[in-house]
This record gives structure tokens, C-alpha cells and sequence, in this order.
């Protein structure tokens, strides 16, 4: 075999891992999802012959819990040689899109409760009864946690559950509360509390870490040593995914830009959002990350009525591949919601995960594609979705 194709193989099985794993496991189990089992099967002995050539033994995992591992290097799926601009339909004419599959239902009032459910837990989800569930392809069980509500220092609450509260691989949860966070081991159940001084408001995951966000400080959790690094920076510019990275968009004006360390590149929205910036401080809309990309929403620029857009954006030149544009819409027919249309993640390499009032549309970034994910009943006051 040469390694050319050898190349192309991992590639192809690569193509349908969620960023950070490294199992075997994961391959084995998803290896019937999205491609043709006959090329999986062709991809997978070929891979495998090969790694047992090179003396190398791959072992499958357990399903429901895999291992957080920061990738080496960055898959970039492809991108426009040059800016494309996507427009959503008028609000009214969403429910006529076609669905995406997935592995919860389309309409989430149809999940029924259940005291237990085997398999992967693929959301979280608080209901107008105040209890946060598991949101399995079987089921909602009920989170059994003793959370308060997450609270600012004015003394405003809001839920405990966040838009990035579950793990990338759906083991674990975390939530914000005034001086401490509380992570949750959903396989097992078990809670524990880190103690954090402050009005805690914002958990992104970063691998075994936690990156805990206040108004006045950020902090880096180490879950294994429960101790808190203060971070160089404070507010609300972190970017959900594995890698450190801002959004920094100066309330004066002036450019936006992508941090990740000590790199700083500026984010080309002039022309494309408001006043060129992004949404500072909007709790429930932060950016995105997925490989060398990076997904937000703000404000539309220039338009006569009001309107969203969504910015796909390289994260290492800040160039913006794509956008969607989202207008709200006349009443009763209208999209979005205070904060906007906010970005809840990514489905696969290509599709950002867009909420729009009480639908989450699926836009996919190759072809432009727009497609309805989910219809969320009002009774989901919060939810938290794991990326696939």
C-alpha cells in the first residue's frame, strides 16, 4: 500500500470522529453512520493491516465514555476559494426545509421520561418542571444534582446549565455556581464540587480542564487537581472547543480579533456585522470551534430591518469563508430571540448548529445548505448539545 493511500484512508475514517478522540472504539461504533458500510469495511481492514504491519494494536473502547484528547493537528474541512454568502428563508417558510438526520428526534416534546436509558448522552436539557435531563436516542432521565441558579454580581440568576455545559464526549457535565462549579459524572453519577470564589458564569471545556468565565476574572480548572490557574484575561471572549482561543471585539470599535496565546489575528467582519464587531459579554452567545474554524453570530451590518449573521472564519488568518444571513422577520413569523440566533455548535466537519427561536437549523459550510435539526418545545428553557 502507499502512503498516499494510506493517507487518504485515515482521512476518510478521520472524517467522522468528533475533534479530540483518538479511540478505536469510536471508529468501530460510528463506522455504520454517514458512509456506505462497504467502504468502511474496505477503509477499516486497510487501516488495520497497515497499523498491524507497523507493529501497532488497536484495542475498541467502551461506547459511552471515551478519552478527551487534544488533537496534534488541525483538519480544515474544505472551504470556498472565496467568501461565500448564504440567505436563510423568510422565518415562516423554515418549517418547509428539508430535515437532518439525527440521533435524537426531530421534535424534542416526543422524548419520552425514562429512569434509565442505555447509550451515549447526546444533550442536556432543563424543562419548564426546573429538573435538567439526560437527553438519550431512548430518552430523558432525570439529572439527579442539587444545582442553585448561576447569578451575577448584580444579583440577576439564570440557569445553571449552559449552552457548552456537556463534554465534548458526553461523560461529563459542569455548571457555574456562585463560588464553586459543580461536574457531574454522568456515567456513574457522581458530582463533585470545586470550590472557585466568585460569581461563576460561563464553563467552556478545554480537555480535562475547565475554563470557568466571571465578569471580573477567568479561570483554568484543572478537574483532576481541582486547582485554578487566573488567566491573563477576564469577560466573556472564550471560544467553546479545545483550543484557547477569544473572539475580542473592542466595545469602541476597531477591529475584531482571534486570540489564541500569544497570536493575535484580526477577524475580517467589517462590511459583514455590525460596526465590524462581535457580541461582547452576551452570555449564551459565545464562537465555536471546530479543526482550523471557528463560528459565531452577530448582528447583521447595514441592514434596514433587523438581521443575523452567521461568520465561518479561519482561525489561523481570521479570513471568513462563509456567512448566513438570518432576518428576523415580521411578527408573529419572526427568528431569533433576544440574544440574537446564537451558534450551539457544530454537527460533523461541515454543519454549524444555528438556534432559531424554538428550531435549531443544520447549515452546512460546503454547499450552503440549510436544513431543520430540532423542534424544541417551549417548555426547554436551556439546553446543551454535544458535538457529533
Amino acid at each position: 500500500m502507499t502512503d498516499q493511500r494510506l493517507r487518504e484512508l485515515f482521512r476518510d475514517l478521520a472524517e467522522t470522529l468528533p475533534e479530540g478522540s483518538s479511540q478505536a472504539g469510536e471508529l468501530w461504533r460510528r463506522h455504520t453512520r454517514s458512509r456506505s458500510r462497504r467502504r468502511w469495511a474496505v477503509a477499516a481492514a486497510a487501516v488495520t493491516a497497515a497499523l498491524a504491519a507497523a507493529g501497532i494494536v488497536a484495542f475498541p473502547q467502551r461506547a459511552e465514555r471515551h478519552g478527551m484528547v487534544t488533537p496534534a493537528g488541525a483538519l480544515t474541512p474544505s472551504a470556498p476559494a472565496t467568501r461565500s454568502m448564504d440567505r436563510a428563508p423568510e422565518a415562516r417558510a423554515e418549517a418547509g426545509l428539508p430535515g437532518l438526520a439525527a440521533a435524537l428526534p426531530g421534535t424534542w416534546a416526543d422524548i419520552p421520561v425514562v429512569t434509565a436509558a442505555s447509550g451515549p448522552v447526546l444533550a442536556l436539557a432543563e424543562f419548564g418542571d426546573g429538573r435538567i435531563y439526560m437527553m438519550k436516542a431512548a430518552g430523558r432521565v432525570p439529572l439527579e444534582v442539587k444545582l442553585a441558579d448561576s447569578e451575577d454580581a448584580d444579583g440577576n440568576g439564570g440557569t445553571p446549565l449552559k449552552p457548552n455545559s456537556l463534554s465534548p464526549d458526553g461523560t461529563k457535565a459542569a455548571f457555574p455556581q456562585k463560588d464553586e462549579v459543580v461536574v457531574v459524572d454522568l456515567v456513574i453519577g457522581q458530582a463533585r464540587r470545586y470550590p472557585l470564589p466568585g460569581f461563576n458564569e460561563v464553563v467552556l471545556w478545554r480537555g480535562e480542564r475547565l475554563l470557568v468565565e466571571q465578569a471580573e476574572a477567568n479561570y483554568l480548572l484543572d478537574l483532576a487537581t481541582g486547582k485554578a490557574r487566573r488567566q491573563p484575561y477576564k469577560g466573556f471572549t472564550g471560544v467553546a472547543g479545545y483550543r484557547d482561543l477569544r473572539i475580542v471585539s473592542p466595545a469602541g470599535g476597531g477591529w475584531t480579533v482571534l486570540q489564541e496565546g500569544g497570536a493575535e489575528v484580526r477577524l475580517d467582519v467589517q462590511g459583514i456585522t455590525d460596526k465590524g464587531g462581535m457580541p461582547v459579554g452576551v452570555l449564551g452567545n459565545h464562537g465555536w470551534q471546530r479543526h482550523g474554524l471557528v463560528a459565531k453570530s452577530a448582528s447583521a451590518h447595514g441592514r434596514p430591518r433587523a438581521a443575523d449573521v452567521v461568520v465561518v472564519a479561519e482561525i489561523a488568518t481570521g479570513r471568513v469563508v462563509r456567512t448566513l444571513l438570518l432576518p428576523w422577520g415580521d411578527a408573529p413569523d419572526t427568528r431569533c430571540g433576544k440574544g440574537g440566533c446564537p451558534v450551539r455548535g457544530w454537527m460533523n466537519q461541515d454543519t454549524v448548529v444555528i438556534e432559531s427561536k424554538d428550531r435549531l437549523l443544520g447549515w452546512n459550510i460546503t454547499t450552503g445548505a440549510l436544513s431543520r435539526v430540532a423542534e424544541l418545545p417551549d417548555e426547554v428553557t436551556a439546553y446543551s448539545l454535544r458535538p457529533v
